[in-house]
């Protein structure tokens, strides 16, 4: 290719590909030369296959050449976080020591292969996930493609460093409490957290090797380089799992907007989630660069959620989740059985409401996605401190380390569809601005349409990480 490997969307390689402008073949082994020089110092990946990748290139060249049919990702290399499992590759949550070595591919990164996309490798993640910092002791500590002493973030943080990077050109992340919207707003890059149960999330540590049943709380999803791919990989891994796929289909709604005329956009704010300065301006100018296109901005008055009460009741929906696991059992009493049915019914209460202030009823000017901030602010810088004792600074105020996921948690209750976009860089930092915008359950087509729409326009941020990644602030 002539340009940089991170110039590329997934779109523009793959009508390469199909134009023959390059094989798969090449196109792995220009992924995988850039994997030697660069990973070393970033540790985005922690396994790198390249002999199977070369491998599933070839048979897909011969397969073009052959003119015999092939998938929709056909050639494309991606990347997978490293808590899924991929057919004999090593599954971690960033610890050796309850690693497995799985026979089969978790059903959404079979997907992924039925579409001929080609596994190049696994990406490094905290461990036991439970951390905005993608380091352990095992496997090292991944660094942000845009500044080396800055944390790409958590728990999918090797997974958006390799995107933004060029290593792959998508990649499958999961996502609790923002461990793909928060990594995808320090990498400038974007990425998507669907409907609760849209995407599998089966063959995921810390979930039992084995394990038949879907989590009610957490999400699988893609990462990548434009908006317009996020959908193309959405296409590709959304849809359930056997045995449900034996009856069931997945037939999401169609967006709800065409053009971004006209869209109605509500700000989400709330008072008990600082956002720094720098974040707030960054957020509030593309807000004025939709309305400028034609967009409708009004205010979230009355949220679903808000606050440290929703907060709390997040925290009650994730200890349900992990009673599941199969390692480090939470040390609190677990919830009783009508304590774990009264959440799952006020989990639903909460979807209805977004999806009543979605479809405008009681009132005739319904919203069509709200916009909201991911992280307090920009990627900070790597600590040695544990996550419990961690602090995050937010215009010279220290606040505990889960204030950078709360924004995700909110957004998260009501198994809402949240796309991650790159809306700037900060004035005062340089480095990447996220935001999220959120549709109702099961609305993932308008997030994602509307992403799309404000990159066509040129409202987003465009710029790559630099080829040599700055060591420290410039400011």
């Amino acid at each position: 290719m002539d340009a940089a490997l991170n110039e590329y969307d997934a779109y523009d390689l793959l009508g390469a590909l199909r134009r023959r402008e390059v094989s798969a073949v090449e196109l792995v082994d220009e992924h995988l030369a850039l994997i030697g020089r660069q990973n070393p110092g970033l540790l985005a990946l922690v396994t790198v296959d390249g002999e199977g990748a070369r491998a599933q290139a070839a048979d897909i060249d011969r397969r073009r050449e052959a003119g015999e049919p092939l998938g929709p990702l056909a050639g494309l290399p991606v990347t997978v976080k490293d808590s899924f499992d991929v057919r004999g590759l090593r599954t971690s949550q960033g610890r050796l020591s309850d690693s497995r070595m799985p026979a089969d591919d978790a059903p959404a990164v079979a997907r992924l292969r039925g579409a001929d996309a080609v596994m190049l490798g696994k990406s490094n993640v905290p461990l036991l996930l439970a951390d905005s910092q993608s380091a352990n002791d095992d496997f090292g500590r991944t660094a942000n493609p845009w500044d080396l002493t800055r944390t790409p973030g958590g728990s999918s943080g090797g997974s958006a460093a390799a995107v933004a990077a060029g290593f792959a050109a998508g990649e499958l992340g999961s996502d609790l409490a923002g461990s793909i919207r928060i990594p995808a707003a320090w990498c400038g890059v974007f990425g998507h957290r669907p409907s609760t149960g849209t995407v599998s999330k089966r063959g995921h540590l810390p979930w039992p090797g084995g394990g038949m049943l879907e989590p009610p709380l957490s999400a699988s999803g893609p990462l990548a380089r434009s908006a317009r791919d996020l959908a193309l990989l959405m296409d590709v891994v959304a849809g359930p799992a056997e045995p449900e796929a034996g009856g069931w289909r997945l037939a999401l709604p169609p967006s709800r907007v065409s053009g971004l005329a006209g869209t109605r956009v509500a700000l989400w704010s709330d008072p008990e989630l600082p956002v720094d300065a720098e974040t707030a301006e960054a957020i509030s100018a593309f807000a004025g660069r939709l309305e400028e296109a034609g967009c409708e901005l009004v205010g979230l008055g009355h949220p679903p959620v808000a606050g440290a009460e929703a907060l709390e009741f997040f925290a009650l929906l994730q200890q349900i989740e992990l009673a599941n696991t199969a390692t480090d059992a939470p040390d609190d009493p677990l919830p009783g059985i009508g304590d774990v049915w009264r959440a799952w019914e006020r989990q639903r209460t909460v979807t209805e409401r977004w999806s009543a202030l979605f479809r405008g009823v009681g009132r005739p000017d319904g919203i069509d996605v709200v916009l909201a901030p991911i992280v307090p602010t920009t990627a900070p810088e790597h600590s040695e401190v544990p996550a419990a004792r961690r602090t995050i600074d937010v215009d010279g105020q220290a606040h505990p380390s889960s204030l950078v996921g709360d924004w995700s948690r909110l957004a998260t209750i009501g198994r809402n569809p949240a796309t991650a976009i790159p809306v700037g860089l900060g004035r005062r930092s340089g480095l990447p601005v996220g935001a999220q915008l959120v549709g109702p359950y099961l609305g993932d087509r308008t997030t994602l349409a509307v992403a799309a729409l404000a990159e066509r326009a040129g409202l987003l941020l465009a710029e790559r990480p630099p080829a040599e990644p700055r060591n420290g602030s410039t400011e």
